[in-house]
């Protein structure tokens, strides 16, 4: 759910072993005509697929196990700012990204995004004095979202500039206008060669559960598979499989010593029924964290409905659990929320919105949960795979994954197309520098602007 810790992560931990790991640059691009496989169906995979067709690549193949915006990419917040960079390396993919996200919204026709402002809440006030008050002798000033309880809650502008998209919207567009084929299926391996270079991808059967998707198959069948997989030929790879881009490792770190240490963060939200009020006057807003143990976050959508996230009681998945057989294995099929945060949200919720917020705070429209990827150092996974010809990854975008994923099928785009990326300075993410022994971790990996943590922290 948060971001502002992210920030100061992205200074400390910014480029560690990226030198030296890092990959030759190709003297030239692969051409349009080659074809190129995307190995997961979210915001990461669909934009890398999306700015590819803009570049001239019409042989482009997503394979997806369980179906497009499948997990946080379909259930995110989508909150999206684009001035809480630190001056470190994230602030370009702030920037840039967020700008590209306006021109996403006209060009694909984007009908969640908007713009709002974005405040910081502090709840509870009476019982944030000793001794408590009774509301009726407290008169703070009135908070600037009128759907707050004006007597216990005090508000403040963080940000007139930020904005929110529906994640799923954005996602289902981006796939719709990137021409891409849509193959459903379990990756199970990659057949790579003694020069690092990807000729083809393992895929077993979709589950029952899995939806067909217009247009999507299974793959070509060869002889001497392994019973009931099919195989996708390719002349590029990209791995954007958000957490379970750890597989990467598994098939790789023979080869090249590659190691991809991304855990999981499994978090409930819930999306209440659209509301006139805040509609009406719609504000971001970021909760200090209450009685409840909630550090609520509030994004308010166009539409008037009102999603809500920073729960608490987030789980932490990592090694074996994000494994075939794991805990997490299929995650992104497994939405069920954690009850007792729920409970907890819907308490805190009761004291800070007023009734005519028109929010029944114990009927919302949705309660879910997903999984987002988080690195040690907080940054993302984007680059070439070191000691490969043909391999891209995508993926550990933490809790700013919607927000960058636009700059990041950009720059996957770049590098595919012409080599090296142009409109970022991907030394920083690269995705070897995992690959040596790590320094000092910092786990602290939320939400952050500036150098002020801001919501929930892990």
């Amino acid at each position: 759910p948060s971001r502002w810790l992210l920030l100061v992560l992205v200074a400390l931990g910014g480029g560690r072993g990226a030198e030296a790991m890092a990959t030759a640059p190709r003297a030239s691009g692969f051409s349009p005509g080659s074809r190129v496989v995307i190995l997961g169906g979210g915001l990461q995979g669909c934009s890398t697929a999306y700015f590819l067709r803009q570049r001239g690549f019409e042989d482009v193949t997503i394979v997806e196990r369980t179906g497009i915006a499948a997990s946080s990419s379909g259930k995110g917040g989508g909150f999206l700012a684009r001035g809480w960079g630190d001056g470190g390396p994230t602030q370009r993919l702030h920037e840039l990204s967020f700008d590209l996200h306006e021109e996403l919204a006209e060009t694909l026709g984007v009908e969640s995004f908007h713009k709002m402002p974005t405040l910081q809440v502090v709840s509870e006030l009476g019982l944030r004095e000793w001794p408590p008050k009774p509301k009726a002798s407290r008169r703070p000033p009135r908070p600037l979202a009128p759907w707050l309880d004006p007597e216990d809650t005090r508000t403040s502008l963080m940000d007139d500039g930020t904005a929110q998209v529906v994640p799923e919207e954005l996602c289902r567009k981006l796939f719709e206008n990137s021409g891409a084929k849509l193959v459903l299926g379990a990756v199970t391996g990659l057949d790579v060669d003694d020069e690092g270079k990807c000729s083809s991808v393992q895929v077993a059967p979709p589950t029952p559960q899995a939806p067909s998707g217009a247009g999507a198959d299974v793959g070509e069948e060869h002889e001497g598979e392994e019973a009931g997989c099919r195989r996708v030929e390719c002349d590029v790879l990209v791995v954007a499989l958000g957490v379970w881009t750890v597989l990467l490792e598994d098939w790789m770190v023979d080869r090249t010593g590659l190691r991809v240490p991304l855990e999981g963060i499994y978090s409930s939200s819930m999306v209440f029924p659209a509301s006139d009020a805040v509609s009406n006057r719609p504000y971001a807003l970021f909760c200090a964290e209450d009685s409840n143990g909630c550090h609520l976050e509030l994004y308010p959508r166009k539409d008037g409905s009102l999603y809500v996230c920073g729960l608490g009681g987030s789980l932490m998945a990592r090694g074996a659990d994000l494994r075939e057989g794991g805990d997490f294995s299929h995650a992104a099929s497994r939405t069920a929320p954690n009850a007792k945060s729920i409970n907890s949200a819907q308490k805190s919720l009761q004291s800070m919105l007023t009734p005519s917020a028109g929010v029944d705070v114990q009927s919302p429209a949705i309660a879910q949960a997903c999984m987002r990827p988080c690195a040690p150092d907080a940054l993302p996974l984007m680059g070439q795979v070191p000691e490969t010809e043909n391999m891209f990854v995508a993926a550990g975008h933490n809790c700013w994954g919607i927000l960058w994923a636009p700059v990041t099928g950009l720059c996957m785009a770049e590098l595919i197309a012409d080599g090296a990326c142009s409109s970022v300075d991907l030394a920083p993410f690269h995705p070897g520098r995992f690959s040596k022994p790590p320094g000092k971790k910092n786990r602290k990996r939320g939400r952050h602007a500036a150098q002020e943590p801001v919501g929930e922290q892990w």
